[in-house]
């Protein structure tokens, strides 16, 4: 058994000694890493030790700030015991274990641990790494440096296929440096020769050989020893694991072909999964589309499509109405985007459902989705909140701490109110969005950030640009995609949907069985004007549920609403005044011949057989201006 590494760390003066047993080992902040540092520079999985044969390479996990060794930024490297490994402000040296192994790699004398010893282990730590690692590139560096290690050739190189083409082409050599130039370094006859034929090659003398003696690509390149394995995947061939040697003849034997064809198998099993992973993935995000057309839905907690109240499916939005039909179909076409998008319509809407569901449907879903309000708080606080400050940036900043967008780094960052956000801040966001760099509070340094923004507001920002109050640049980096959030009053063939699915929610929350709606209470919830929208809906739903049972009464409704539906149907009742049932019919009719003829107040009056001036003098008695907000001059007679 392998000694265990022994990890010392050291950060504002404090030391702390680990030992690991583990051939692959993460380091990070996450609370999974075995390595867990607590720095505000380093990224959740920032990077790795993996321990190959007699050799540890440190990988860096394509972290934020990057890994650094003696003032050079590290990729993929092979570490000695006197490195120092620079994370941020963290250091880590590797003391234990490694300094011995690396003596006796150095030594002349017989090793320690018998050649085939040592194979199995490198061979087992591959595995291990595998089961950790899902990004093909930074597996392919992993299994070139093991055939180099394992066959001691000069260089490897992995070749992968994808519908006949080179996917990806990567070398390295004995001293764990990138070959440049993969596919030139190779020849392009024994690439074919390999994949055609499915089988290892191994070639003693490749310029003496007589299938391929002759040919110009290997005496160019000067190749002397190859052995070549195929990657095979239930039948297919992915691609191509080689070795070389080129001072050497004969540099790989029988034995070396069994251990490359052992790590070829592991390599195509990897790479096949992985490939399988992404087709997976394609279905179930073409299943969701389709289940979302069906009007079904997936939880992630069954994982069985579950019935909606209408609606394509996307959580928390319910609805049949054609304006939000209209919505699901422009949400639907930009959920593989990841476009700005910015949610406009009135307060009570929706408007963060719309941000979450366009979040938790796309390839973004398992990824960090951050809520912001723009309007809440202060420039100061929220430059704070959004970008993070550092220990003594002001007072109260007693240690450092990471701003809104860092933790939103690879998901999605919804802010709200974004309308009433200052000048200043307007200018600090654009930067945010045209670089993708954050400075926090008290820091002169730019960190990195690759966020997805969705921006909401109940303000016309276009007006807003106008005005002078909204930056016109902010304006068009945030609006690339634009949704607007139907008000409830637009959507009335919702209200009873809605209001019985408010009823069902909160019931479950209450442990109440759900209370039904009489024909009487949803003509009155009907012709109500909702100024509050859903929010003002549910909130009626939630004090029906807790303060009654059974089938909800009409006078069981707000005040408010039961005196507005006298206001507001053709038929307030025979108890009430005969100049208020005409005034609620006029109300009633008026509204049926605008929305009939949208646009165009004359041909409305013509329904309504009055003249266009009449028409004008009665929206403006009955107050009727919001209904009729929209509507353009005349374009026709």
């Amino acid at each position: 058994m392998r000694n265990p590494l022994e990890i010392h760390l050291e950060r504002d003066n404090l030391q702390q000694v680990l030992t690991i047993e583990s051939d692959s080992i993460t380091v990070g902040r996450g609370q999974d890493c075995e390595v867990r540092i607590d720095d505000p520079m380093a990224s959740r999985h920032h990077c790795r030790l993996e321990r190959l044969g007699n050799e540890v390479f440190l990988v860096d996990l394509d972290s934020r700030n990057g890994t650094w060794i003696e003032g050079d930024q590290v990729d993929r490297l092979p570490v000695t015991a006197s490195d120092v490994i620079r994370i941020g402000s963290t250091t880590l040296r590797i003391a234990g274990g490694l300094a011995d192994r690396l003596a006796s790699m150095e030594s002349t004398q017989t090793q320690q641990t018998p050649r085939e010893q040592d194979m199995l282990q490198t061979l087992l730590a591959v595995s291990r790494t595998l089961e950790q690692e899902e990004r093909i590139e930074r597996s392919a560096a992993l299994l070139v440096d093991a055939a180099v290690t394992l066959t001691r050739a000069e260089r490897g190189f992995l070749f992968l296929l994808e519908d006949g083409r080179t996917s990806l082409a990567l070398a390295r050599n004995f001293a764990r440096e990138p070959v440049p130039a993969p596919e030139a370094k190779f020849s392009r006859t024994l690439l074919e020769k390999a994949l055609k034929t499915k089988k290892p090659i191994l070639l003693q003398d490749a310029a003496s050989d007589g299938e391929f003696a002759g040919v110009e690509s290997i005496s160019d390149l000067g190749l002397r020893s190859v052995l070549a394995v195929p990657l095979q995947y239930h039948g297919t061939v992915l691609g191509l694991l080689a070795v070389d040697h080129r001072l050497a003849a004969a540099a790989f034997q029988t034995q070396d072909t069994d251990l490359l064809a052992g790590l070829a198998g592991m390599a195509a099993a990897h790479i096949g999964a992985a490939h399988e992973r992404v087709a997976m993935g394609k279905l179930k995000r073409k299943n969701t589309r389709l289940q979302r057309q069906l009007g079904k839905r997936t939880t992630p907690e069954t994982s069985n499509p579950i019935e909606t109240s209408g609606g394509p499916g996307f959580a928390g939005l319910v609805g049949t109405s054609p304006a939000m039909q209209k919505l699901y179909s422009q949400m639907e076409r930009i959920l593989e985007s990841d476009a700005s998008v910015v949610v406009e319509g009135e307060s009570g809407t929706g408007k963060e459902l719309v941000a979450r569901a366009l979040h938790f449907h796309s390839r973004l879903s398992d990824q960090n989705f951050v809520v912001e309000n723009c309007g809440a708080l202060p420039d100061t606080l929220l430059e704070s909140e959004l970008f993070g400050h550092v220990k003594g940036a002001f007072t109260g900043a007693n240690r450092d701490r990471k701003g809104r967008f860092e933790e939103a780094d690879g998901g999605t960052m919804f802010l709200d109110e974004i309308g009433e956000m200052s000048p200043a801040m307007q200018q600090r966001l654009l930067r945010v969005l045209q670089e993708g760099e954050i400075r926090p509070v008290g820091s002169n340094e730019v960190r990195h950030v690759n966020v997805r923004v969705i921006a909401a507001t109940n303000v016309d920002l276009q007006n807003a640009v106008k005005e002078g109050k909204f930056r016109e640049d902010l304006f068009y980096r945030l609006k690339v995609i634009g949704l607007r959030l139907p008000p409830l009053r637009e959507r009335a063939e919702d209200i009873v949907i809605l209001a019985e699915h408010f009823l069902a929610v909160e019931a479950a929350d209450v442990g109440k069985e759900p209370r039904t709606l009489n024909p009487a209470s949803m003509k009155g919830l009907e012709a109500y004007r909702w100024p509050g929208n859903v929010r003002e809906l549910r909130n009626e739903m939630r004090r029906l549920t807790l303060l009654g049972e059974g089938e909800v009464e009409f006078e069981e409704l707000s005040h408010g609403i039961q005196e507005n539906t006298s206001q507001n149907t053709g038929d307030p009742g025979s108890c009430y005044p005969l100049a208020d049932r005409v005034k609620a019919m006029e109300i009633s009719a008026i509204e049926a011949a605008l929305a009939k003829e949208p646009g165009n107040r004359s041909r409305a009056a013509k329904i309504l057989g009055i003249t266009r001036f009449a028409l004008l003098r009665k929206i403006e008695k009955y107050g009727l201006f919001e209904k009729a907000e929209d509507l353009e001059e005349d374009s026709t007679d």
